[in-house]
């Protein structure tokens, strides 16, 4: 009996040391929260931007909640970014981790913790982390977060921005711009950027920190005067062909005064090896040729354009695309390609514009060769369906066919990529009937006479453009079409150059003036606005333009790979030349339309006056220039292989644009 009282004697004493241990364990907090460390996941050379921060409080008067405070750089303030609530259970330990990921601002981090209760706040050690490059990058104030932004927009009215600057004590900076009649901007304060929207458009701003030499550029979107964004330019736009390469890259870097400045409104590339080994697999990264092209652009103020080309693959023609529009695994993996780019577009754009060119020469073949209308040419358009990029009932019925393909291409770039500007490409060649000269349909009037070859072109580019009519092309919200001349300068051919009048593409003014024809039948067949795509820039020798990189002329292109001369530019960018020999003279003088902007002195030197106002009326909208095949003559590059004769030419146009309404 003693034995058992004992026990519960000890029992009873037992509880209570736990009923009074479990009080103590849960008791308030008496003062302020004890003392806090905090550390990071982060070292070594691990510096990608994904990181724990991680905080401790090991024993004494807890916390009711907590903060992480953040500051950029050596300047600045700390910021708050993360605040929680935590159960007190003083005087047990306390802790709490916080992921940070995602950032792509180079520079040194710093944070530290603040644990609070009634009775005060305790603060943790403060800790550095390094993102990238310690260096870090130029950031502006209330535009960047944690990514550095391509682009930014403003209204039409004076913003002020406070730059940053993580890799020097006390840093100055400098700005300029590509387009002054967009923005001006200034630093003021010696750190403020000063931004004056002046009308709607894109422009690139480069900021450079002095004591570095960091330079950062930057694009800015103003807005229309209503507040809606800028689409296509409100001027016939000029565009080039451009790829991501740092030759290309720092070309349209180099922001220099008037003709010497690098402005352009758009730059295209090509999305093509076709949907299996294509160019999605030509990056570490699948799809970064898209995304970097995108990204780039903004960064310049440039519309980034797009030709996509994948119906052919590392092979083009007739037989080759009529094979693959007729291969299941084919088309479905071309579904799924065209829909991927698409969500590329969409999410790395964000409501910005991108251009599509779709599908070069496709159409041309199907009507050169086919014998056939699109409705009656098949292809497995069904695979829209059953690769899932279309749903059966939610989505419309197209046939397989050719037009039932068209449409569906149409419909989904539509409804994938909102912000899409589209067309598609249409062929000089595409009608080669018996009655066409062996040097082209434009070619008619040479032997005809003005009048009824120009009725015999106009008859033919209204066949081409019924064809691609009935193919869908205006279907599902196409924005243009587009038409190019040929891939190659036409001063490339054997002989072209001094026999140009026995040249198939080294055209004289009326041969340019049928393209027009040609064109403008174009526009008003499909109603749509057209696009002018790879037009060569290889020049006419002889230019008497001032050279504003050599302070005399221009020197002739050779005639070697890369440096041939072609008529294009010439025609729609103008220029005063003095071709040489009595043939090219003769030929490059000739001028059966009656063209006033084409003169001559009698005897050695002839002028073009631009003819980007005919282009206008003829219903252009947008110029790209830009080399077909990699031997053609280059507007770009560190040095261009024209001797920046184009861009030149270009920068003269923006003193004076010509509206495209």
């Amino acid at each position: 009996m003693r034995k058992t009282v004992k026990k519960i004697i000890s029992l009873v004493i037992c509880l209570m040391m736990v009923s009074t241990s479990l009080v103590a364990a849960n008791a308030a907090a008496s003062g302020v929260p004890g003392r806090v460390t905090l550390s990071s996941d982060q070292w070594g050379g691990d510096t990608d931007g994904n990181y724990n921060l991680s905080w401790n409080m090991y024993y004494g008067n807890n916390a009711t909640g907590w903060c992480l405070y953040e500051k950029a750089g050596t300047g600045g303030s700390f910021k708050q970014i993360c605040s929680e609530s935590i159960a007190d259970n003083t005087p047990s330990p306390q802790s709490a981790v916080k992921a940070i990921t995602g950032k792509t601002v180079s520079g040194n981090y710093s944070y530290y913790v603040a644990l609070s209760n009634s009775y005060g706040t305790s603060t943790s050690n403060t800790i550095t982390v390094t993102v990238g490059n310690a260096n870090g990058d130029i950031l502006i104030d209330s535009v960047d977060g944690d990514f550095l932004v391509n682009q930014f927009t403003i209204k039409q009215e004076s913003c002020d921005f406070p730059l940053s600057y993580v890799g020097a004590a006390n840093p100055a900076y400098t700005v300029e711009t590509n387009h002054n009649t967009v923005v001006s901007c200034s630093i003021q304060n010696k750190s403020t950027l000063h931004i004056q929207g002046l009308k709607a458009g894109r422009a690139s701003l480069k900021i450079r920190e002095t004591t570095t030499n960091v330079t950062r550029y930057v694009g800015v979107r103003v807005r229309n005067a209503d507040g809606s964004l800028p689409g296509m330019p409100d001027s016939v736009s000029l565009g080039s062909v451009s790829e991501d390469t740092d030759s290309d890259l720092n070309f349209w870097k180099d922001f220099q005064p008037r003709d010497k400045n690098k402005q352009i409104d758009a730059r295209y590339i090509y999305i093509n090896g076709g949907p299996i080994n294509g160019w999605k697999t030509w990056t570490t990264n699948p799809g970064d040729r898209a995304r970097n092209y995108i990204k780039n652009s903004q960064q310049l103020g440039m519309i980034p354009f797009f030709v996509y080309y994948n119906i052919p693959d590392n092979d083009e023609g007739f037989a080759v695309d009529t094979n693959h529009i007729q291969s299941a695994s084919y088309m479905d993996a071309y579904y799924k390609d065209l829909k991927y780019f698409l969500d590329i577009c969409k999410n790395t754009a964000g409501d910005d514009t991108v251009g599509i060119v779709l599908e070069p020469d496709f159409l041309g073949y199907m009507m050169q060769q086919s014998g056939k209308q699109p409705n009656q040419i098949s292809a497995m358009v069904n695979t829209a369906y059953s690769s899932g990029v279309l749903v059966k009932g939610t989505d419309p019925d197209f046939p397989d066919t050719v037009d039932g393909l068209v449409k569906s291409i149409n419909y989904i770039v539509r409804k994938n990529c909102p912000q899409a500007y589209f067309g598609w490409q249409f062929n000089l060649w595409a009608y080669d009937g018996t009655d066409v000269p062996g040097k082209g349909i434009l070619h008619k009037t040479e032997t005809l006479g003005i009048p009824a070859g120009r009725e015999f072109i106009k008859s033919k580019a209204q066949l081409i453009t019924d064809y691609y009519k009935s193919a869908g092309v205006t279907a599902n919200g196409a924005n243009f079409v587009s038409i190019d001349k040929y891939g190659l300068d036409g001063g490339a051919a054997t002989n072209a150059s001094s026999d140009p009048a026995g040249s198939t593409w080294f055209w004289n003014a009326d041969i340019w003036n049928n393209y027009l024809l040609f064109v403008s039948t174009m526009h008003t067949g499909s109603n749509l606005p057209v696009i002018l795509w790879q037009i060569p820039v290889g020049h006419i020798n002889g230019s008497q333009s001032p050279n504003p990189y050599s302070g005399g002329l221009f020197p002739d292109l050779d005639g070697t790979s890369t440096k041939y001369e072609d008529s294009a530019p010439v025609f729609f960018l103008g220029d005063t030349f003095k071709p040489g020999s009595s043939a090219r003279f003769n030929y490059f003088k000739t001028n059966e339309s009656n063209d006033p902007k084409i003169t001559n002195n009698g005897t050695d030197t002839i002028t073009w006056q631009s003819h980007i106002q005919e282009a206008k009326q003829a219903g252009v909208s947008s110029i790209l220039f830009g080399a077909g095949v990699n031997s053609s003559t280059h507007g770009t590059g560190s040095p261009p292989t024209d001797s920046y004769w184009w861009i030149t030419k270009a920068q003269q146009y923006y003193k004076n644009p010509v509206p495209s309404k």
